[in-house]
């Protein structure tokens, strides 16, 4: 095999490992009453007081179990937007989650974020991939290009 072939393989191994990725890391802050009553990147009406959050490129409905990694409070939060858009964070949440997770002072903080199945938000969700969600998938696959082959390749690593 070629440098060419190898460096796909190696590629295609890494995408493919964060397709199966149902936690995600970073930076939180949130959005409230400057947005509060306009309609989000998914056309609901924004309600600082629901929750919520946006997200850059998870489809819309999907259910987020969000952890503050300094007092370890959680939240679950709907994806109904887009962002955020500044540089290092990778959530943006509404008020009445940043509230529940006491970042309102700090603004931003660490978390953890961990994809749920939408029917099992319980007090204890259990983490789902996003791509065993076939009415997920098909938003999904507008963010991701070749999917689809991506995807088949991967199942067989399993």
């Amino acid at each position: 095999m070629n440098v060419a072939g190898k460096l796909l393989i190696v590629i295609l191994c890494c995408f493919a490992s964060n397709l199966n990725a149902q936690t995600l890391e970073g930076k939180a802050s949130y959005y409230g009453k400057g947005f509060h009553g306009r309609k989000s990147a998914s056309g609901k009406i924004y309600d600082m007081y629901k929750y919520t959050c946006a997200h850059k490129s998870l489809p819309f409905g999907t259910m987020l179990k969000v952890t503050n990694k300094k007092n370890g409070k959680t939240v679950t939060v709907e994806v109904t937007d887009r962002g955020p858009y500044v540089k290092g964070r990778i959530i943006d949440l509404s008020v009445a989650a940043a509230k529940d997770l006491d970042m309102m002072k700090s603004g931003v903080v660490d978390i953890e974020a961990e994809i749920i199945k939408k029917d099992e938000v319980t007090d204890k969700p259990s983490a789902r991939l996003i791509l065993s969600e076939p009415e997920l998938m098909k938003e999904f696959e507008t963010h991701v290009p070749r999917l689809s082959v991506t995807t088949k390749w991967a199942e067989t690593l399993k």
